[in-house]
């Protein structure tokens, strides 16, 4: 007999369980994210990304989610060390602010997003991440790391 999932009825893959068809955004999110501000530059970004070997920041001002940035947004927006002085390079990376490069109105979900959707929204718009938010105010963020490590944590446990 097959596996189906009771609130739609598609086969599920043998050793899964349907309940993992409840599984919301809240059960794998990182909560309290690192975030900067739209004013922050390049330079504190990139520090900031190092430090806590992330590749995705909310930038919120006044408790407010104004945008998303991605480590790839923010390479592309580095001056060359080839092409420019460091003086120049250095110029660059501490007077651009994040407002310049930052993604604007991100899509975002909310704690009771299933995360069903939340994959697959990823998995069509190729996003790596998706900011959590709860009555206006940033309270997690989503991202395919941590949709990985839920993904282990299943297959440990089984199913």
């Amino acid at each position: 007999m097959e596996n189906r999932c009771p609130d739609c009825g598609k086969g599920l893959p043998r050793g899964v369980p349907a309940w993992t068809r409840q599984l919301v955004v809240a059960q794998v999110m990182t909560r309290d994210p690192v975030i900067l501000g739209p004013e922050d530059s390049l330079a504190t970004a990139v520090q900031v990304m190092r430090k806590h070997r992330i590749r995705r920041l909310p930038i919120v001002m006044g408790g407010a989610l104004v945008g998303l940035l991605a480590e790839g947004d923010l390479k592309r927006a580095e001056p060359s060390t080839l092409s420019a002085s460091q003086e120049e390079f250095d110029s660059i990376m501490e007077n651009t602010q994040l407002s310049r490069i930052m993604i604007r109105e991100p899509l975002t979900v909310t704690e009771e997003t299933p995360l069903l959707e939340a994959v697959s929204t990823l998995q069509t718009t190729k996003f790596g991440a998706l900011p959590v938010i709860r009555g206006g105010t940033l309270v997690g963020i989503v991202t395919d790391n941590d949709l990985l490590r839920a993904l282990r944590e299943l297959l440990e446990q089984g199913g």
